[in-house]
């Protein structure tokens, strides 16, 4: 994809699909997409934070995972994310284990 379609929000992961996708309106679906995606990274990030890691937009296109001691990790898709956390972080992660999203439970 061209750097100009990411800068304005036309992510095509399926995990990306929180657009309007109103053609007649297309700064209305830009401002969307980029508040979803907004929200993903908070709820992303409460969910790294035990393990000391963290993440940001990175060009409206992937995810840039951080840990502690500044090292990162490029996630192009939500799926990426939890290799890139488990490399940053040396733990094994199960998104799917309850105790895991509750803050402290790791596989």
């Amino acid at each position: 994809m061209c750097e100009v379609c990411a800068i304005f929000g036309a992510g095509e992961h399926w995990s990306d699909f929180g657009r309007l996708r109103d053609e007649r309106f297309p700064f209305d679906d830009i401002q969307h997409y980029r508040g979803e995606r907004k929200r993903r990274i908070e709820l992303l990030n409460l969910i790294l934070a035990p393990l000391e890691v963290s993440c940001e937009d990175w060009d409206g296109e992937a995810l840039m995972l951080f840990d502690r001691v500044g090292r990162s990790r490029i996630a192009p898709t939500l799926n990426d994310v939890w290799p890139a956390a488990e490399a940053l972080s040396g733990r094994r992660i199960d998104p799917l284990d309850p105790s895991f999203a509750g803050g402290g439970g790791h596989a």
